[in-house]
């Protein structure tokens, strides 16, 4: 209900209207000028008054309209209190902040370059607006001798407004930090400018809010990365909603996009930010009542929140004799403001602590209502920090999913996902890592189970925890290893001396100096080289070229990891897909990448050199029975099914895939191209070449008697004492992670054997009926499946520590079933994510996911066929026992 009560004081909101809109008379002048009045601009000046009720009032003083005004400042000996119309009431002075006394680094006066207000600091990081420097151009109600006349205004130093920042600290609480910025006349209204000001200054307000006042941008990618480095409230204004009345008032605003463009940039904001942090000035007093509220009535529908500012007329400005508006008017936009804003439920509680207009939760103070309890604990210091808090959680979100590239695939369909839906989302992982937590907990607080020691038993969660990270990827796979190696020692499976020397095992070391050849060959070009010389000969017709990228990528694999051959490869593939002009979507473009990757897969499986997972079962193999194998039993025992999925994927590629009719010219283009920027393979080349030559020699005939990781390590000194690499070159292609995630498998592993816990589950869990060669099928199968969904190494510290113990049983012997783990984990075929040259592939955006998991299902059906005649035939004559 509209109040009738014309008492000047009872009323706050009407009492802190009148005062900002008329100011106030000192007609005794004021005690202590200095101490009181600051300046808010070139010509005038405001003291902040706080009335009885609380509200601040930022009241201009010293203008003739404001000597007019029927309020008056007077002072007795109690103090200060306003006089109007014979009625009194007693009110408080806020001293001018002492900073604004202090210099910045490069000698500005603080006090020149900020303005504190209550819990409202303003700064000024352009000095001046572009539109002084075109002649008619600035808007009307402006300060013209306050600006600098400069197209593009300068900045200040960003450190100084740091400064500003911890000096206005140290005096008072802040909450609200308010910049502004001119105009500039490039695209982005030079807002690129304030992007590592706000970014610093998020870095010193964890909890405060940041505000910006800004011309409309005409690129409004600018408020998307503004929101990003740090922004809480985006501030764009109409000023007049009336088109006639904006173009004259604001003359460069109307000429640099007019009111559409602000309109442009309210909208994507409000997109952007959160609701209740776009706001838009209206100016009550330069157009018609019905209008302004009309603009109300678009800015609330648009989910932007209006701000309305009495008119003031301000020496020097065009708009000097303009009159005031009407108190009555004022109100009425207040009111009409005050019942918009609740009926939308549009959140307002942002803007606060602002002295200089009735914000709009205090312009409900005019209907006589009165704040609830939800708006008075947002706006309390709890609240503030809590909202401060939830800002950044959400930008944090928002932020993560945008370096994903899910927020650009949303944004592109037309469609963005609400905060709140993505923080869902971002949760889920917290909550299941609470949830594995809780469980592990109360597992671990019950009685091992019948058969299970207390060390088997907490052995044997450890290794369920674990499993469930490894296959859900909550945690990298390194970091989960790292987890099981000190959860042993602290749930008592195993003492911290044991655990942590298991990362001496000799695997580790050979993987390692496996990684470090392998990237001395790509850094020495020899991959490259071989590569293009390969592709060169067979080129001539589609089929060779098809067959070229299977058999290529299936060579290179037996001497580097398979990830190292796809990323050798991808590059030159792609080049020659562009060269003959093969769009995504082709059948052959895509045979093509599909090619390398299964060569790289199949091949990866011929030796030891090919991926983590033969060294991780060689070292499980060897913790937990005492024996092992060489890299001539790998090869051997491998082979049969190398050649023969070969085989399964040439005959893939020549029958199901359509080759004819492809122009090669323009593969062959390509490839003499990259062989001409190349040249001839240099001393580094060669070098490395004959090194890996005698290296593989040494691992064939001489890996039993000084072990494959002495040779290993030998190589990779020779390779660095030769000079053919540096360390620098080569240390960001070492798979560190996959190093860690050996000690912290092979540790668990060798606690489940030790505990006796393998061998529990073994027994317990034992398929009846099922022997021989049956149950290596069966584990095989298992571990196939496995494979397609994780890291194929995390697939072997999964089931081989169960597999051993569940051969034993059946009477096999344990290298052969750590043969069958570790060479069925390398073929993953179906899925991106089961092994990196899938995903490489898959990533191009030529192979579709559908046509990975048709020809990849053929692939595994083939895989376990060929390894059940293989364990059953060819096994046994090289005494791998079945």
């Amino acid at each position: 209900m509209h109040s009738t009560d014309l008492h000047p004081f009872a009323n706050s909101g009407r009492t802190k209207l009148s005062l900002v809109s008329r100011g106030v008379a000192l007609p005794e002048g004021l005690p202590e000028s200095s101490r009181w009045i600051a300046q808010a601009n070139a010509t005038e000046s405001v003291i902040d008054i706080r009335l009885s009720s609380g509200h601040l009032c930022t009241v201009p003083v010293g203008q003739p309209y404001t000597e007019r005004s029927t309020y008056k400042l007077l002072s007795d000996d109690e103090g200060f209190y306003l006089d109007c119309a014979g009625e009194s009431e007693r009110v408080e002075l806020v001293e001018t902040p002492a900073f604004y006394r202090k210099k910045t680094r490069n000698g500005a006066r603080m006090g020149n370059i900020s303005s504190l207000h209550d819990r409202l600091l303003m700064l000024y990081p352009t000095m001046g607006c572009g539109f002084f420097a075109i002649p008619g151009a600035a808007c009307q109600y402006c300060q013209y001798d306050s600006m600098l006349n400069e197209d593009e205004p300068p900045m200040r130093d960003p450190l100084e407004l740091v400064e500003v920042v911890r000096a206005a600290l140290a005096e008072r609480a802040i909450d609200t930090v308010y910049l502004y910025n001119g105009f500039s006349p490039a695209p982005d209204v030079g807002l690129s400018r304030l992007l590592p000001v706000i970014a610093l200054l998020r870095r010193h307000l964890p909890h405060q809010q940041i505000a910006l006042e800004t011309v409309a941008p005409h690129d409004l990618k600018i408020i998307d990365e503004l929101y990003d480095a740090g922004l809480d409230i985006f501030v764009c204004n109409l000023e007049v909603a009336d088109t006639a009345r904006f173009a004259a008032t604001c003359p460069g605003k109307a000429s640099h996009g007019g009111q559409s463009r602000i309109w442009e940039a309210l909208r994507h904001a409000r997109s952007v930010f959160r609701p209740g942090t776009v706001v838009s000035h209206l100016i009550v007093g330069l157009e018609p009542l019905q209008s302004t509220i009309a603009g109300m009535k678009e800015l609330v529908h648009a989910g932007v929140v209006p701000l309305l500012i009495p008119f003031r007329p301000l020496p020097g400005t065009p708009l000097k004799d303009q009159p005031l508006p009407s108190l009555d008017d004022v109100e009425q936009a207040l009111l009409s403001h005050s019942e918009l804003v609740i009926s939308s439920a549009l959140p307002t509680h942002r803007l606060r602590d602002m002295g200089r207009v009735l914000t709009p939760m205090e312009s409900r103070v005019l209907d006589g209502i009165e704040p609830s309890l939800q708006q008075r604990f947002v706006i309390s210091s709890v609240g503030r920090k809590i909202e401060g808090w939830f800002d950044s959680l959400r930008r944090h979100v928002l932020l993560s999913y945008k370096q994903q590239g899910h927020l650009e695939h949303t944004q592109h369909a037309g469609k963005r996902q609400p905060a709140s839906s993505l923080l869902m989302r971002q949760s889920v992982p917290f909550v299941l890592m609470a949830l594995i937590v809780v469980t592990a907990y109360s597992l671990l607080k019950l009685p091992a189970p019948a058969g299970l020691t207390e060390a088997g038993w907490h052995s044997l969660l450890v290794f369920g925890v674990c499993l469930v990270l490894w296959v859900s990827q909550l945690l990298p796979l390194s970091v989960t290893s790292l987890l099981g190696m000190a959860l042993l020692p602290l749930v008592g499976a195993m003492s911290s001396a044991n655990v942590y020397a298991l990362f001496g095992n000799t695997a580790v070391f050979f993987i390692l100096g496996a990684f470090i050849l392998a990237a001395g060959i790509m850094k020495s070009g020899l991959s490259e080289h071989v590569a293009l010389a390969v592709f060169k000969r067979f080129n001539a017709s589609s089929r060779k070229l098809l067959l070229s990228m299977l058999l290529l990528p299936a060579l290179m694999a037996c001497f580097m990891p398979e990830h190292a051959v796809a990323a050798v490869l991808l590059p030159i593939v792609w080049s020659i897909v562009q060269g003959l002009g093969l769009k995504p979507g082709n059948r052959y473009a895509a045979a093509i990448f599909l090619a390398m990757a299964w060569g790289a897969v199949i091949g990866g499986v011929m030796t030891l050199l090919g991926g983590a997972r033969g060294p991780l079962a060689m070292a499980i193999v060897g913790e937990m029975t005492g024996k092992g194998f060489s890299f001539v039993d790998w090869t051997l025992a491998a082979a049969p099914m190398v050649i023969g999925m070969l085989l399964v994927a040439v005959v893939i590629l020549l029958k199901l895939v359509p080759h004819d009719g492809i122009d090669m010219q323009g593969a062959s283009l390509r490839i003499e191209k990259r062989q001409l920027e190349l040249g001839h393979m240099d001393v580094r080349g060669k070098a490395m070449s004959v090194l890996m030559l005698v290296t593989m020699m040494a691992w064939i005939f001489l890996g039993d008697r000084f072990g494959l990781a002495t040779i290993a390590l030998v190589a990779v000194v020779a390779m660095f004492a030769l000079r053919i690499v540096g360390w620098k070159e080569i240390q960001s292609h070492i798979d560190w992670g996959v190093v860690l995630m050996y000690g912290g498998a092979i540790a668990i592993a060798t606690s489940l054997q030790k505990t006796g816990a393998a061998e529990w589950v073994a027994t317990s869990f034992w398929p009846d009926g099922v022997t021989g060669v049956a149950i290596l099928i069966l584990i095989a199968l298992f571990t196939m499946l496995l494979t397609e969904g994780i890291s194929n190494s995390a697939a072997v510290a999964i089931m081989l520590p169960i597999a051993i113990p569940m051969g034993t049983l059946s009477g096999i012997d344990p290298i052969t079933t750590a043969l069958a783990v570790g060479i069925v984990s390398g073929f993953a075929f179906m899925l991106p994510m089961g092994t990196p040259p899938n995903a490489m592939v898959y990533g191009t955006g030529y192979v579709r996911l559908g046509d990975m998991i048709r020809f990849g299902s053929i692939l595994l059906f083939s895989t376990l066929v060929l390894f059940a005649l293989t364990a059953y035939f060819w096994w046994p004559l090289w005494g791998f026992a079945v």
